[in-house]
């Protein structure tokens, strides 16, 4: 199910649009403690909006044991299958297809339009990738790419060097994401504290003012909250479209579903 318009004109809306693939941004910086379940929440979110989800995961390579991107873009695994089922979930492994887009020198910037057909219509491709592969991908555009953080040690230096290329590099606006465990709030390393020197730094140093969406880190027998729910269909609003119009029928190769981030995580 797509988004839903609360209008008579709903319907004729739905006809006249034909979606492509859409692609949304999730930035790794090393804090896989607040990306992946970061990342884990919004594929749910989309999934029980009806949206077929693709993970695009630049953090592992594909290999000829645990093929993805590469071997799509080469066409050289699979005939592919012409449908997924609605809702499905997939996470493909893409470091290796992703550096393959980014190393297009032939042109000043890599065609994504080449994801579209691998892709079914009206469904939301996530690319999940350093900054430095998703700033010649996506930059100057007005897609909101998520920059979670936690925690973790290093999290505060690792989310403001991301922060400082989104901004300046990119020219990419990104939505900083306070991702919050069941740490005590007074706690010297709760999230909290990371997002307010990160703002504080933004502030400082780069002239920004930076707020943070709170989101409760949930177990998977959870329903959701209403604020990741919501985050999915801001980001649906400001995500990529794969060039539809001009690309041929789908090419879907069939993964099948997964339900939790696994491989080199």
């Amino acid at each position: 199910m797509l988004e839903y318009f609360a209008n008579q004109a709903s319907g004729l809306i739905g006809l006249g649009a034909q979606p492509g693939p859409r692609m949304m941004a999730v930035v790794s910086h090393g804090d896989e403690q607040a990306e992946l379940p970061l990342l884990w929440q919004l594929c749910l979110a989309l999934v029980n909006f009806g949206y077929t989800v693709t993970v695009l995961d630049a953090t592992t390579q594909e290999s000829e044991s645990n093929p993805g991107l590469i071997q799509l873009l080469e066409d050289s695994r699979w005939g592919g299958e012409e449908n997924r089922q609605p809702g499905a979930w997939t996470v493909l492994p893409a470091g290796i297809g992703v550096q393959s887009l980014c190393a297009a020198s032939d042109r000043p910037r890599p065609d994504l339009g080449q994801l579209g057909h691998l892709f079914p219509q009206g469904s939301v491709v996530i690319l999940y990738c350093k900054v430095e592969w998703m700033i010649p991908l996506v930059g100057e555009c007005a897609i909101e790419p998520l920059l979670a953080v936690s925690p973790m040690r290093n999290s505060l230096l690792t989310s403001y060097l991301a922060l400082k290329r989104l901004l300046i590099t990119g020219k990419l606006k990104p939505t900083i994401v306070n991702m919050i465990s069941e740490s005590p709030p007074d706690s010297p390393t709760h999230p909290q504290s990371v997002c307010a020197s990160l703002s504080e730094c933004a502030k400082r140093f780069l002239g920004q003012d930076i707020k943070a969406l709170d989101i409760k880190e949930q177990p998977g027998d959870e329903p959701l909250y209403g604020e990741t729910q919501s985050l999915a269909l801001r980001l649906l609003e400001n995500a990529v479209t794969l060039n539809p119009a001009r690309l041929p029928k789908a090419r879907v190769a069939h993964f099948g579903h997964v339900d939790h981030f696994a491989g080199s995580h």
